[in-house]
């Protein structure tokens, strides 16, 4: 599929993002079988899709085809997404047309209006929209309990496990454990794929990981000593089902076991996750961020004798900032941010980057956690190890649907990796190993490929 994206090229960067998942080959308006077209005026004779925005030319192309429209805030409109998935989000802002024009859609809240054979304009400013939440997952605020644990002199470890899941169960929303809801940069994505599949008479057809119709990543983070004695077992039964994973392990933490790392990086990969589990790392000043980062690889390439490419950060916490200072300190990949949790610590509330896909932040892969882990799953919403496995099932149905990537947190420091749940760790692997359709591998196979 040829297409044309017709924009500053700020804006055109957003849009080759949305529509990064998909085989498309970006090209002049002229050779394009479809035009998109976003703060500027629509080109004529060719097939275009239109974006909404505030901008003057927008006002005045709407005004040229006779049509009225409106700004509203709220509502929800959904997309097909796949063969079983509907993808519900909800914009800040709809616009919406008055004049007698067909709908692209049968929902409720259309996602495109077709003015003609050879023009739809969108209800969305799919751009702003992924802009805005790109922005509030990067620089969300950070809640005061946080703060405050993270502010004292000694790691926030020291305070007592029990008490810190009681406090984040205690702010816990109850939310539907399911990922409809929870995707809107996929959401935004599929209502432009849908328009451009609509106005081209084709199917777009997604970018294949190794010939694979899903890509599924087993990953681990060791935050205690203890953690890293049982990662061994964890291993074993991987190795059993000849499934790589990815271990990401705090530089200064507790002492290394040189023996277990360098086991735990064969078939498979060892990634940084700083020098300390304190929850510090995101609000250091630049150059101590940039000394950390330098210091947590070199002290586990040295381990490894290879090259560590990627970083997860303590926590799961992730902004501008840190990922500024990963690019410039040479990772090659970030797997700090969660598509979705339930009640994320650092901001005592759901969040998430609301993607099941891979994507660029400059220089930086970012590699979602796609699934809650298993701390969100076991602590926070209290669920069995058995559940847990249960819910992750159902839930990469849903993204194997979409044609993301299922990504998997399980600590060996936590619950799944006692031996009386082992039978139900080697269940899941099991499960994934079995499905010939997916590529089981690690962030760093995907950069290789």
């Amino acid at each position: 599929m040829k297409v044309a994206i017709q924009g500053q090229a700020a804006d055109v960067k957003v849009i080759n993002e949305l529509l990064s998942p998909w085989d498309i080959q970006f090209t002049k308006s002229d050779e394009a079988e479809v035009v998109i077209v976003y703060k500027e005026k629509p080109v004529k004779h060719r097939k275009t899709i239109v974006i909404p925005s505030e901008s003057a030319d927008f006002i005045a192309s709407v005004r040229d085809l006779r049509l009225k429209v409106s700004r509203k805030i709220g509502g929800e409109i959904s997309v097909v997404a796949g063969s079983q998935t509907v993808l519900t989000i909800r914009p800040r802002i709809r616009y919406c047309y008055e004049r007698v024009v067909k709908s692209t859609s049968n929902n409720s809240l259309p996602t495109a209006i077709e003015v003609d054979k050879d023009l739809i304009c969108l209800t969305v400013d799919v751009a702003e929209e992924y802009k805005k939440i790109f922005r509030e997952a990067l620089d969300a605020e950070l809640s005061p309990l946080y703060r405050l644990l993270t502010g004292l002199p000694v790691s926030y470890t020291l305070v007592p496990k029990q008490f810190r899941n009681l406090v984040i169960r205690a702010h816990r929303n109850r939310e539907k454990l399911t990922l409809y809801d929870k995707l809107p940069l996929d959401a935004l994505r599929f209502v432009l794929v849908r328009s451009i599949e609509k106005l081209s008479e084709k199917r777009l057809d997604r970018k294949r990981q190794n010939n694979k119709e899903c890509t599924c990543l087993i990953t681990h983070d060791v935050e205690t000593c203890n953690g890293l004695r049982r990662s061994r077992v964890l291993k074993k039964l991987e190795e059993k089902y000849d499934v790589p994973s990815s271990w990401y392990i705090p530089a200064k933490h507790y002492k290394l076991d040189l023996e277990i790392i360098q086991t735990l990086s064969n078939h498979g990969e060892v990634g940084a996750h700083g020098n300390r589990h304190d929850g510090k790392l995101p609000e250091l000043s630049r150059q101590k961020m940039i000394n950390e980062l330098c210091e947590a690889r070199q002290t586990l390439e040295k381990i490894v004798g290879g090259t560590v490419k990627g970083f997860r950060a303590p926590l799961l916490q992730c902004n501008a900032k840190l990922i500024r200072a990963l690019s410039e300190v040479g990772y090659v990949y970030d797997a700090s941010m969660p598509t979705w949790e339930p009640n994320h610590p650092s901001v005592m509330k759901p969040y998430g980057i609301g993607t099941v896909n891979l994507m660029w932040i400059g220089r930086i892969l970012e590699v979602p956690l796609t699934l809650p882990q298993d701390h969100q799953m076991l602590h926070v919403l209290g669920v069995t190890p058995r559940q847990t496995v249960k819910t992750w099932l159902e839930m990469m149905e849903v993204v194997k649907d979409i044609e993301g990537i299922c990504s998997i947190l399980v600590h060996p420091d936590y619950e799944l990796a006692d031996s009386q749940n082992l039978n139900v760790y080697e269940q899941l692997l099991n499960q994934i190993a079995s499905d010939n359709q997916s590529w089981i591998t690690t962030p760093s196979q995907i950069i290789d490929v």
